[in-house]
C-alpha cells in the first residue's frame, strides 16, 4: 500500500496521550479587538488567547518574515498551529502547503472556490488536493463555506458519496444562512448534516440564525446554539471512534469582525465578540464531554 493510502489524514502530535480537543483561535476573529478601547497589538492578542484557556491557532500568511515572525510568537506560547488556505486547483494549493511547513503547521484548512462548478468536476478537483496534501504528509481540511465549492448541502453530500475519504473544516453556520434554515431544524435537514459532521476533522464555531450567519446567543442556552453544540457533538464522535493516541481535533471559536458581526448605525458591535466567543469555546467542550459520554455509554 503506497503512502497515500495510508496517510490518516487527521492532526497528530506524535505522542501517547489519549485523543484530544483543541480550542483554537484566528487572527481574522481577533481584529477590531475588544469591541470599546484601543485594538490589541498582536502579541497582547495572543497573550490574551492563552490566558483564556485557547491551545492552538490558524494562521495565515503569504510572507515568508511575517510568517516566521508569527511562528515564533505562537511557538513561544505553547501555541499548536494550523493554517488556512485558499485555493482554486491543487496547484494553487502548493505554496500555502510550503508556507505551512515554514510555519510548522499540523494541518491546513482550505476554501477552495468554484462554487458553481458541478459535484462531479468538485470531487475531482478535491481528488487532485489530496493526492498534493497527503504525499506532503500534510492533513487537509476542506471548509463548509458560502461562495465555495461546498456552497449548499446536496452538492456537498454529493462530493461526500463521491470521495468518502474528503474531510472537513466544518463550519456549519454558512448552511443554516445559506438555506435560511431558522427554527427547529427537520429530521432532512439532519440527514444532510449527518455525513458532512462524521467526516470533521477541524471545527469552526459560529452559530447562525437563519437570517444572520453570526449572531450573539447570550449564555448559549438558546434552541439554535443548542441545535449546533448537538451537530458538534455527532461530529466529535464520529471523530472519536476512528481516533488513535495522539490525535488532536482542533476547534477554532470563530467569530469574525464587521461585517461578519452586525453593527449599530454608527459602526459599534451590538455584541461583545471576545466575550461570545468564550461561550463558544464552553459550548464546544460542553458537547466534547457529550460526545465522550456517548461513547462511554
Amino acid at each position: 500500500m503506497n503512502m497515500r493510502m495510508k496517510f490518516r489524514n487527521v492532526v497528530n502530535d506524535g505522542t501517547a496521550m489519549p485523543p484530544r480537543l483543541r480550542m483554537q483561535y484566528n487572527m481574522w476573529a481577533l481584529e477590531k479587538l475588544p469591541r470599546d478601547g484601543e485594538e490589541w497589538t498582536v502579541p497582547q492578542k495572543l497573550d490574551q488567547v492563552v490566558a483564556a484557556g485557547f491551545g492552538g491557532f490558524e494562521a495565515f500568511s503569504t510572507d515568508p518574515a511575517e510568517a516566521e515572525e508569527l511562528r515564533q510568537m505562537l511557538k513561544d506560547r505553547g501555541l499548536g498551529i494550523g493554517f488556512n488556505a485558499f485555493a482554486w486547483t491543487a496547484e494553487d494549493l502548493k505554496p500555502a502547503i510550503e508556507m505551512a511547513q515554514r510555519m510548522g503547521a499540523g494541518y491546513i484548512s482550505a476554501q477552495v472556490f468554484g462554487s458553481l462548478r458541478g459535484a462531479a468536476e468538485i470531487t475531482d478537483r478535491l481528488m487532485e488536493m489530496y493526492e498534493v496534501a497527503n504525499a506532503s504528509l500534510m492533513p487537509l481540511f476542506i471548509e463548509t463555506h458560502r461562495g465555495r465549492v461546498t456552497q449548499d448541502l446536496r452538492r456537498t453530500v454529493k462530493i461526500v458519496r463521491n470521495f468518502g475519504r474528503v474531510r472537513f473544516t466544518g463550519d456549519f453556520s454558512h448552511y443554516i444562512v445559506a438555506g435560511e434554515e431558522g427554527g427547529p431544524w427537520s429530521q432532512e435537514l439532519w440527514d444532510h448534516f449527518r455525513p458532512i459532521a462524521e467526516r470533521c476533522g477541524n471545527f469552526h464555531g459560529r452559530i447562525g440564525f437563519g437570517e444572520q450567519v453570526q449572531n450573539d446567543i447570550g449564555d448559549g442556552s438558546g434552541q439554535m446554539a443548542q441545535q449546533f453544540k448537538k451537530l458538534w457533538t455527532l461530529g466529535m464522535a464520529a471523530w472519536l471512534k476512528r481516533s488513535q493516541p495522539g490525535d488532536i481535533l482542533p476547534f477554532c471559536a470563530e467569530l469574525g469582525p464587521p461585517l461578519y458581526s452586525i453593527t449599530d448605525l454608527n459602526g459599534r458591535e451590538i455584541s461583545d465578540r471576545w466575550a461570545q466567543s468564550l461561550v463558544i469555546k464552553r459550548l464546544a467542550e460542553e458537547a466534547w464531554a457529550d460526545a465522550q459520554n456517548e461513547l462511554a455509554n
